[in-house]
């Protein structure tokens, strides 16, 4: 669980960094995006975990 949680971190750190790269600022809807795909990652991770 804990590498699932550290994974939809980094994912969401990583997505909000792109973005403020790419847009040269910080947007909301970016950073709601970026916490969306996170969140997704996560899960998706779990899952993977628990299955194998």
């Amino acid at each position: 669980m804990a590498q699932a949680v550290i994974f939809a971190i980094t994912m969401f750190i990583g997505w909000v960094i792109f973005d403020a790269i790419k847009h040269k600022k910080f947007i909301k809807e970016n950073i709601l995006a970026g916490a969306i795909a996170g969140i997704i990652a996560g899960v998706v991770w779990y899952i993977l975990f628990v299955i194998f």
